[in-house]
Order: structure tokens, then C-alpha cells, then sequence
């Protein structure tokens, strides 16, 4: 070992020193200059790269991450303002912070409780719900029951919550803070001009509601969330929830976001103390903002290990690149001697020596060796087995116009221009169900078919051809034979052992078009086109796996064409209703009747004017609800159609993937539009309210919002479980009731004074109260 080394060594140095000239040098600094520059730049790019990459996915992910936050806390959120606004609804709720006697009605207080209870019970956020009376100083919460505010050990919560605006909003109450709540007030009634004669006061779990601002995908360690109201004071702050509740933020760039028109951003800016944060935020309908801020110095650490192995990788491809450009360099440099010694070696005569220089004796070498490798090439070119692929493969799908060259071509590959060919292409079913391969697998689908195929051919002595892989999941075999109609029954017959090995050994369901066979090589290309017509016929014949365009072609049998406009009318139907199985049915009955036909072109267009009437009716629905058609857009639907090639497949498609997201956008929605909805409903029942002495319609309160009369009705009895019609006679009836207790009006006057008419007016009253008006107003006096 010792001795290999020193023999190596001592070649290696007296090599060194044997090379003379300063271009040796030369070429050592610029072999490293190639090696290094390149290196250089390269590793400048790609840390310029990553860099950026890895600043638009932090940006991406804040952003998916705030949208996530926003809606998981908007939920709860929401919920529980919606349930404040039910409760203050309630007629309960509603008589007990006008009524002086209700003190004494123990009864009544005992059901306003147990709404509180139920309230309660059914939303793990909720703590304490307080009822407060003004004009008697009492209240009434969950956990004392009735009380005077003096008694109430958190007075001085019910005497900040004067302080606050008379609009629904969230806030911190001093004592309230402490244990641990933040609340939402909402004074009563709803929606009058006049001073309050209480509130409601809704008691949340603060850590409860901070535990929705937690993100599960993306972590951020540093980052802090702020949830602001419409006039920008801070609801809720992750970092410092208790010092800055109530408060207004002071931040420039925060008062930025509040001013700014868009719904939604991210940006980059710098602190009053020089540190850039990393600014994204939502705003809601609501008028609620979500702020995420995200320091760069987060950002910059995680992209610095980027940086260290971009260095480490650079410098250490310098070092191998400046000692491969050492070493090769000396061998590169002296290669006459080498040659020269390796040639007189040989001795093999084929190049006599002379009395020439070394430059001219390589160069015939070289010469020689040149010529010996182009008659080594034109040999190779000829066994090559790739030339005969890509000749069939170019004949199958472009053809060849020039006779003369086709001929050329097949004498030099010995391929018979006159014989008898056919053409068969297989095609696996189905390949979108599998779950062993990913849709990305064709190619190697195609290849296990294409060995399959050519396994069936060698194995069978009547047949010869050629078998190919288009990388689709598919394979084509050119078939030749003796005589045409033994070349057709051998076809079918191979066609038929195909389709069991396939089911054997590799678990799949294939379907094999055959083209006619014709006795000349150029023919060749309308076989294979006749094979992929065939295989259309799946269409409508998905029963029988081998498909010879000569039985499908001559037996036409065509019924009449006519578009089953009613089925697609039904399909439509039902998936507006969210009914999946009746759309299925209606599905089956559909494409039994255009399946009649038998035209692949008519039985194509219908199920793509069906999915056409399909999203027609989706868009229009979401434009009435207030939506877009984004989601329609982004799934590609007519792409993902036209990928099936099957009656079979196309019906899965529908009942699979269609259908289920058609159901989910309608559910979608109306769920969002119910949501946005809610303050339009609230501007209708103020309307309703101020104008009660008129004669009110559904329709003049849809054009107070410029929606439909038929939405607003479906609108109004979600929001608020009564329908626009009662809700309308009950405040009539309120008003009244008003009336006949504070004033000394007739009867009719009354009734002019809500819109009615006298005998209108004691029907509507007795029904609605069981007295008529002169009972009523004689029980109370």
C-alpha cells in the first residue's frame, strides 16, 4: 500500500513539474474562474430566490391563517350577537324593562330566568346573561336572580355600561375583566330614538373566545392578533389582553388599515422603534377588523439557514471546482505525449508512423477514428429498434404525404409496404378510481400495458406487428397477417386474451378499439383513427369491452335525436332543493334516452349542455343570493367532463363530484347570505317601527334594501322566526294596546292612526289579545 502510494505520488509531482509555460497557469486561472464564477452567481440567485419564495409564503400563510382565525371567531362572534339580538326580541324580555309592576310578577321572572338558562346551556362561551331595568334600578342575572343594583356585588360593571353608546357593542367591564369575561351590551328596546329603559349584558369566557384566535396549520410564535371594532377600539389583543381592552389603538399603521377601503391586505412596515412588522389583516361586514402582525426578524430567521447553506454549498463547490481545475488541467495540457505513446503501443499498423511531427500524426489518427465512428453509426442507426417506434409512431399520427419517402423509410427498417395491417388500441377504464395510481401514472400504466400487449403477440404464431406506448395509460398494436379475414378473427381473438390477462394480472378493465384492416402501409393511419372512433362507442355500448368499428359502423339502427329537456329540468330541480338522490335518478333516466341515439356526437354535446344548464342555474342562484360565480370557475368542470371517456365514467363524475359540489355551494350560500342579511332585516323592523301609522307592504320594504319580495320573506322569517306579516301585526297591535293605555283616542281613531280600519282593528285585537279594543282598554282602567 505504501509503495502505490509513493509510485502515485512521484507520477503526480514529476508530471507537475515536466509541464513548462506560463499557459499552464493560465489555463489553471481560468479553469477557476469558470468553475467559481458560475458557482457564485448561481448560489446569489438561489438565495435570492428562496428569500423571496420564503417571504411570499409567510405572507401566504398569515394571510390563509387570519382568514381562518377571523372565521372561526366571526362564528362565535356572531352567534353570540345573534343570540342577544333573539333574546331581546322576546316579548318577555322586551315587557320586562318597560313594565314597573314586573318586579312583582314572579312568574313571568321566573320564565325570563330559565330563557337566560336555556341561553346559557346551549353555548359553553356564555357566563352570565344580566337583564337590568332602569326605571326601577333592578336586574335580574343567572347567578342572583332579582336585585337592586345597590345590592349587586359588580355595581360598578352596571354603572360603566351607561357610559358606553347606545349602539351593540363589545367591551371590558372593570370588574368583569378581573374574572376573567369580556361582554357585549345591547340596550333596550331595539331600535327606538328614546332614551333606554335597560340593557341586556351578555358575560363571555375570555380565554374560551382566545382559544379560536389559535392557529392548528400554520405556527407563528411571534406573532400577535388584534381584533378592532368600526371606530377602531381594540376588542381583543393576544400579546396584552388586559392593558390595552377598550381602548383605542394608537398604532399609525393600524389607524392606516382602519382608513383604508379595502377589505383585506398585507404589508410590510416599520414600528415608531425601527423594528418592521410584517401587517395583515380582514375586515367584515361587521365591521370588525382582524390584524395579524408578524415581526421580519421572525421571517429573516427562518430563511437564515438558507443563507449559511448557500454559503457552505458555494464554498464547497469552489474547493472541488479549483482542484478538478488543478488536476485536470495537467492532464489536459500535455495530452501529445500520452497519445503519442498510447499509439506506438498499439502497433496495430492501421496508421503508419513517420518522420511527421506529433501534431500531424494525431491528426490523422484522428482523422481515421473519425471515419471508422461514422460506419460504426450507420450501422447502429440501422439495428436501432427506436427508428422503427418513432416511424409508426409518426406514421399514426401525422401520415406520410410523400409516397417516395415512406417507401425509402420502410426498405431501410425492412417493414413491408404491401401486406395486410390492422390496428388495435387498449385503453384502461375507470384509471380516475384508482387508488394504486396517481393520475400523474399513466406513462407507467401505458408501459405495463405495452408489455402486456407484446408479451399476447409473441406468444401467438399467427400474428406479427409492432407494439407502441403513447405515455396516455394506453397501448397500440400494428398487426400484420397473411390473409385479411384471418387477420381480423386473430385480432379479435387477441383482442379477447388481452382483456382476461389484464383483469388477471394487473386488476384493470380495459376497452379495445379495432380499426378495418387494409393491404397497404399507409393505410395504416385510418386503421388506427377507425380504432380511436371505436372506442367513442363506449358511449353508449360500455357493456362490451372490444369495440370493431366494422360491427359498429354498418348496423347504424339510429333512433330519432331529441334532447330530454325535461330530465334536465328535473336534474336541475333537485340539486337546487340539495336533493342528490333524485337528481341521480333523474340522472339515469337522462342518459338513457340520449344513450338511444347512438350518435357519440349528439350523446357528447348533451352532456355537456346538461352541465352547461347545471352551472347556468348555480351562477343565477348565487347572483340572487348576493354570490359570484368564482368557485364555479376555479373547478373546471367542462375540463374534468371532458377527461371521461364513458357512460360509466360520466355518471360517477356526476353523482361523485358534480353533484356534491353543486350541493355544497347552494348550502354555502345561503348561509352567508342569511349572515349578511341580518342587518338589513334590522333596518326593516326600525322602518316597520317609525312608520307603523301607514299601510306597510313586503314589497316597499324590499325596495328599502332592493331585494326581492320573495327573499326578503324568506330572509325575515330566519332572522327573526316570526314572518314579515305577523311581525307587522304585532307591532301594529303594540302600538295600539300604547295608544288605548296613554291616550283617551276613539276606537276608530285608533285605528287610523296604525292603518286600519275600526271593524279591521277589533278583529285583528281580539285575535291577537282575546279582548276587543273596549275590554281591553276597560280591564285597564
Amino acid at each position: 500500500m505504501a509503495d502505490w502510494l509513493r509510485q502515485k505520488w512521484s507520477l503526480t509531482v514529476i508530471g507537475w513539474f515536466d509541464i513548462k509555460g506560463r499557459f499552464f497557469y493560465r489555463l489553471i486561472s481560468l479553469g477557476m474562474i469558470s468553475a467559481c464564477i458560475p458557482i457564485i452567481l448561481a448560489g446569489m440567485m438561489y438565495y435570492q430566490i428562496s428569500v423571496n419564495d420564503a417571504y411570499k409564503k409567510t405572507e401566504e400563510e398569515s394571510r390563509i391563517s387570519l382568514t381562518l382565525i377571523m372565521d372561526r371567531v366571526e362564528r362565535v362572534v356572531t352567534g353570540i350577537e345573534q343570540e342577544s339580538f333573539q333574546l331581546a326580541l322576546n316579548p318577555l324580555t322586551a315587557n320586562s324593562v318597560s313594565d314597573n309592576q314586573f318586579r312583582e310578577k314572579y312568574i313571568a321572572q321566573r320564565q325570563l330566568l330559565d330563557t337566560f338558562m336555556l341561553k346559557k346551556n346551549a353555548n359553553d362561551l356564555i357566563a352570565e346573561i344580566i337583564l337590568y331595568q332602569n326605571h326601577s334600578n333592578a336586574l335580574w342575572t343567572l347567578e342572583y336572580g332579582y336585585l337592586q343594583v345597590n345590592d349587586y356585588k359588580y355595581k360598578k360593571d352596571i354603572d360603566h355600561s351607561f357610559n358606553v353608546s347606545s349602539k351593540p357593542q363589545w367591551l371590558y367591564l372593570p370588574q368583569a375583566q378581573e374574572k376573567g369575561f369580556i361582554s357585549f351590551i345591547r340596550r333596550l328596546p331595539l331600535m327606538s330614538e328614546k332614551d333606554p329603559d335597560g340593557f341586556l349584558l351578555f358575560h363571555i369566557h375570555a380565554e374560551m373566545l382566545k382559544s379560536y384566535m389559535k392557529d392548528s396549520f400554520f405556527s407563528f410564535p411571534d406573532r400577535s392578533l388584534r381584533i378592532l371594532d368600526s371606530e377602531g377600539g381594540i376588542i381583543f389583543r393576544s400579546d396584552k389582553p388586559s392593558e390595552s381592552a377598550g381602548t383605542m389603538d394608537k398604532n399609525p399603521n393600524i389607524e392606516n388599515i382602519m382608513h383604508s377601503r379595502f377589505k383585506s391586505g398585507i404589508f410590510l412596515a416599520k414600528e415608531a422603534d425601527g423594528e418592521e412588522i410584517l401587517y395583515s389583516y380582514q375586515k367584515n361586514p361587521s365591521g370588525r377588523t382582524y390584524i395579524s402582525l408578524i415581526p421580519k426578524e421572525y421571517i429573516s430567521r427562518q430563511v437564515s439557514w438558507i443563507r449559511w447553506g448557500t454559503i457552505a454549498a458555494a464554498l464547497v463547490f469552489i474547493a472541488i471546482g479549483v482542484v478538478l481545475s488543478m488536476f485536470v488541467s495537467m492532464k489536459a495540457y500535455s495530452p501529445i505525449r500520452q497519445l503519442m505513446k498510447h499509439g506506438r503501443s498499439l502497433n496495430l499498423g492501421q496508421v503508419k508512423s513517420s518522420n511527421r511531427n506529433e501534431i500531424s500524426y494525431i491528426k490523422e489518427c484522428l482523422n481515421y477514428l473519425d471515419g471508422e465512428t461514422n460506419r460504426l453509426s450507420t450501422y447502429l442507426r440501422k439495428l436501432e429498434p427506436g427508428m422503427r417506434e418513432r416511424f409508426f409512431r409518426n406514421l399514426l399520427e401525422n401520415g406520410y404525404a410523400d409516397r417516395g419517402l415512406l417507401q425509402k423509410e420502410c426498405t431501410d427498417l425492412n417493414i413491408p409496404v404491401q401486406g395486410h395491417y390492422i390496428v388495435l388500441v387498449a385503453e384502461v377504464e375507470n384509471f380516475h378510481k384508482e387508488d394504486r395510481f396517481l393520475l400523474e401514472d399513466k406513462a407507467i400504466v401505458g408501459f405495463a400495458v405495452a408489455n402486456v400487449m407484446e408479451e399476447l403477440l409473441k406468444e401467438n404464431k399467427a400474428l406479427k406487428g409492432y407494439i407502441l406506448n403513447f405515455n396516455e395509460g394506453n397501448g397500440t398494436a400494428i398487426i400484420s397477417g397473411n390473409d385479411l379475414f384471418t387477420l381480423v378473427d386473430e385480432s379479435l381473438k387477441y383482442a379477447g386474451l388481452l382483456c382476461s390477462a389484464m383483469r388477471q394480472y394487473l386488476k384493470f378493465k380495459v376497452s379495445i378499439g379495432i380499426g378495418r384492416g387494409y393491404t397497404h402501409i399507409s393505410d395504416v393511419t385510418v386503421s388506427y383513427r377507425e380504432a380511436l372512433t371505436a372506442l367513442r362507442y363506449r358511449l353508449f355500448r360500455d357493456s362490451d369491452p372490444i369495440l370493431y368499428i366494422e360491427e359498429l359502423e354498418n348496423p347504424r339502427g339510429k333512433c330519432g335525436t331529441f334532447y330530454p329537456s325535461k330530465q334536465e329540468e328535473l336534474i336541475v330541480a333537485a340539486l337546487m332543493k340539495g336533493d342528490i338522490a333524485e337528481a341521480e335518478r333523474a340522472l339515469i333516466y337522462f342518459m338513457q334516452l340520449v344513450r338511444q341515439t347512438k350518435s357519440y356526437t349528439f350523446i357528447y354535446q348533451s352532456y355537456h349542455m346538461l352541465l352547461s344548464s347545471v352551472i347556468q342555474a348555480i351562477i343565477q342562484f348565487t347572483e340572487r343570493q348576493g354570490g359570484g360565480i368564482l368557485e364555479v370557475s376555479e373547478n373546471n368542470l367542462f375540463d374534468q367532463l371532458k377527461e371521461r371517456r364513458t357512460s360509466n365514467e360520466i355518471f360517477d363524475w356526476f353523482t361523485e363530484q358534480c353533484f356534491p359540489l353543486i350541493k355544497k355551494m347552494t348550502e354555502q350560500t345561503d348561509q352567508t347570505q342569511i349572515a349578511k342579511g341580518q342587518s338589513d332585516i334590522m333596518l326593516i323592523c326600525k322602518y316597520i317601527r317609525e312608520n307603523i301609522q301607514s299601510d306597510i307592504s313586503l314589497t316597499q320594504c324590499s325596495e328599502l334594501i332592493s331585494m326581492t319580495p320573495p327573499y326578503v320573506s324568506r330572509l325575515f322569517k330566519k332572522v327573526t322566526g316570526t314572518s314579515f306579516v305577523d311581525y307587522v301585526v304585532r307591532c301594529k297591535m303594540e302600538e295600539a294596546k300604547r295608544l288605548m293605555l296613554e291616550t283617551n283616542y276613539q276606537i276608530q281613531e285608533i285605528a287610523n292612526l296604525i292603518g286600519y280600519s275600526e271593524r279591521n282593528l277589533n278583529r285583528i285585537f281580539q285575535r291577537y289579545t282575546g279582548l276587543a279594543p273596549g275590554q281591553f282598554r276597560a280591564s285597564l282602567r
